[in-house]
């Protein structure tokens, strides 16, 4: 995954198993992020890396520099973040979309459709147009 983010200037950080994790909003093996550093244990679900990653990536680079624990986004751009997470998750070797979309799920993403899926494939222009206007990241 350190392909996706160091290009950009995020660098991921690797916690020891059992080990608290900086930065991590929700806590337990939630992956944390403070300026630039994204940090991991080696059971942080890869959904959870990507999608803070994705907060960095879609923060400007004035708010990069402030970011601890909380993104401080509104419900666009956590939806956007959410749809970025799902199209880098196919840059994942051996992880991809169904696997995004069904982890995704089961953490307890709720969407207006039901599912991650139908919330990705149906419902989610208002955040596929906050990643064209305002992402630092190609959507190509």
């Amino acid at each position: 995954m350190d392909a996706l983010f160091a290009p950009h200037g995020l660098r991921l950080v690797e916690v020891a198993a059992g080990e608290p994790i900086p930065g991590s909003y929700w806590g337990d093996e939630e992956a944390g992020l403070i300026g630039d550093r994204l940090y991991m244990r080696p059971d942080t679900p890869v959904h959870s890396v990507l999608h803070e990653g994705g907060h960095w990536l879609c923060a400007s680079a004035r708010g990069r520099r402030g970011l601890d624990t909380d993104a401080l986004s509104d419900d666009t751009e956590e939806n956007a973040v959410c749809y970025l997470q799902i199209l880098m998750a196919d840059r994942v070797s051996g992880f991809g979309r169904e696997r995004a979309f069904a982890d995704m799920d089961a953490w307890g993403y709720s969407f207006r459709l039901g599912s991650t899926r139908a919330w990705f494939e149906q419902d989610a222009d208002d955040a596929l147009e906050w990643l064209r206007q305002h992402a630092a990241w190609s959507l190509d």
